[in-house]
């Protein structure tokens, strides 16, 4: 979804630096978001420069119960969730050793919870990868359940 006058992506897709201020496209590494597909919820995060070698896609699968990263059709991250009583519930957050390091993680879990607000739930949290990135963007601290904080 991307701003008509400007190309860049709407405020939607805004994240913060590490200093906290939105960079301006939309993305702290690289890229802008591409496309949304709404049958299977599979939405291309980025797309990569020109001197990256492959496309990170994230995507929800609602029976796997994950939110899941994607390079060259291989999986490389994953969010665990259960759905409990209108509210999602994230168990955890892996990522394949060899994608550490990239941001990865970061994405998946900005996309998730953005996904989760889009839902209109709230999250109880258990995975301390999670705990820590919510800490870390109090723009998502709002969809922490009041009575089922979790860690």
């Amino acid at each position: 979804m991307s701003n008509t006058t400007t190309g860049r992506p709407s405020a939607r897709f805004e994240y913060p630096d590490a200093a906290g201020y939105p960079d301006g496209t939309g993305f702290l590494d690289e890229g802008t978001a591409a496309r949304v597909e709404t049958h299977d919820a599979v939405v291309d995060l980025d797309r990569p420069s020109a001197d990256a070698e492959s496309e990170v896609r994230v995507h929800r699968d609602d029976a796997a119960r994950v939110y899941a990263a994607t390079v060259d059709g291989r999986s490389v991250a994953e969010i665990r969730y259960d759905a409990v009583d209108g509210r999602v519930v994230i168990v955890s957050t892996t990522v394949e050793p060899e994608f550490r390091g990239r941001g990865i993680a970061d994405e998946l879990i900005a996309y998730a919870l953005d996904d989760i607000r889009d839902l209109g739930a709230h999250v109880t949290v258990y995975c301390p990868t999670v705990s820590r990135f919510i800490a870390e963007n109090r723009q998502f601290s709002d969809l922490i359940d009041p009575v089922y904080p979790g860690r």
